[in-house]
């Protein structure tokens, strides 16, 4: 299904073995996917809402739902395109990293930038400047009010969409699709902050756009660094399972 890639006449990679797989236009396509993506979540909920009519309980479940079908919207259709331009999944970057440390690094300046990010915020504070709508997070919206059973239930759906199916999906789109696709035209710098900045405006929340844009452009340099979508991949793994680990320990505290 997946063939090696054609050596495409665009601009040559920095890094030795990080050659260019995608033409100009996949960059716009990888935009239109995540476009679509959003479109068709909210068309989904809206119609369940409005249309069907279901309770809130059940609506919790219906977004779980969502959110994973959600994320998988835009990674399966970068692994389709890929094999419709016979681009091997070890080129879209699943092969062995020439550093593993850059996981470890990868996470450690995560949450320093959201500690830099925190800290700057606090400081404007001090000095009297109102940060209103640049504070706060994106929240799993999870009910602890529901009884035992469905809201264990509704953990583990979120669960496997923020641990594993987002890990997966949003390297596969930010990263293996559209930073490539960019570094490959436009060269390097251009990819890695304009990957960054789709990062950011992905999550749809002001108060988090500066520092995932920063995260997206961290994450995009790492796999740049590594030659590997799986250093990517397995830090933000261990970043979200971090997160929603202390999600869980909130709800049952």
């Amino acid at each position: 299904m997946f063939a090696e890639p054609p050596v495409a006449p665009v601009v040559q990679s920095s890094v030795k073995g990080f050659a260019p797989i995608w033409r100009g236009v996949d960059a716009l396509i990888g935009v239109a996917i995540l476009v679509g993506g959003f479109a068709s979540l909210y068309a989904i909920l809206g119609i369940v809402v409005l249309v069907v009519g279901i309770s809130e309980d059940a609506l919790d479940f219906v977004g779980a739902v969502a959110v994973i079908a959600f994320e998988i919207s835009f990674g399966l259709p970068v692994l389709w395109l890929a094999s419709r331009r016979q681009i091997s999944l070890a080129a879209i970057g699943f092969r062995r990293p020439r550093q593993w440390r850059l996981i470890g690094i990868t996470v450690v300046g995560t949450y320093a930038i959201l500690l830099v990010y925190t800290s700057g915020i606090e400081l404007l504070k001090k000095l009297g400047i109102d940060p209103r709508g640049f504070e706060g997070s994106n929240e799993i919206p999870i009910d602890a009010d529901q009884s035992t059973g469905p809201l264990i239930l509704l953990l583990l759906l979120f669960g496997l969409a923020v641990v594993i199916v987002a890990p997966l999906a949003e390297e596969l789109l930010f990263r293996a699709l559209l930073f490539r696709a960019l570094d490959g035209t436009w060269g390097q710098w251009a990819a890695v902050t304009g990957s960054g900045f789709a990062f950011g405006a992905f999550h749809a929340n002001l108060a988090v756009l500066i520092p995932f844009t920063l995260i997206g452009m961290l994450f995009a340099w790492s796999f740049k660094v590594s030659g590997s979508l799986w250093v990517t991949i397995i830090a933000h793994f261990i970043i979200n399972s971090l997160s929603f680990i202390v999600t869980v320990l909130e709800v049952f505290d």
